[in-house]
């Protein structure tokens, strides 16, 4: 354990969304998880914890922006139940904010 005490890191991560592994363990709990929980449209990775050096938590966001987040991406688009609307953007919410500016000049 990190701080010294608390269940071992296998124990937590078995009995916790907790996901540390390699990319294709990050992509089967991550989709577990989602099969537990239902449809959601956010996700939180926490990179940096306890002082990581920063090369390998720059490493870490490389291999999770190219080897995860893309599956990740494919197989819960794939999952979502019909009529369950696409997570609000940055892009989509300000195309929407436009389209109601024009709708009102």
């Amino acid at each position: 354990p990190v701080y010294g005490h608390g269940p071992s890191l296998e124990d937590f991560t078995e009995q916790t969304p907790l996901t540390v592994g390699s990319p294709q363990q990050v992509i089967e709990k991550t989709l577990a998880f989602r099969d537990y929980a239902g449809d959601y449209q956010r996700q939180l990775f926490l990179m940096d914890h306890a002082g990581l050096p920063l090369k390998t938590v720059l490493e870490q966001l490389d291999l999770l922006g190219e080897e995860v987040v893309p599956v990740l991406r494919k197989e819960f688009a794939a999952r979502r139940p019909a009529g369950v609307p696409d997570a609000p953007t940055h892009a989509s919410l300000l195309a929407r904010r436009d389209a109601e500016e024009v709708t009102v000049a």
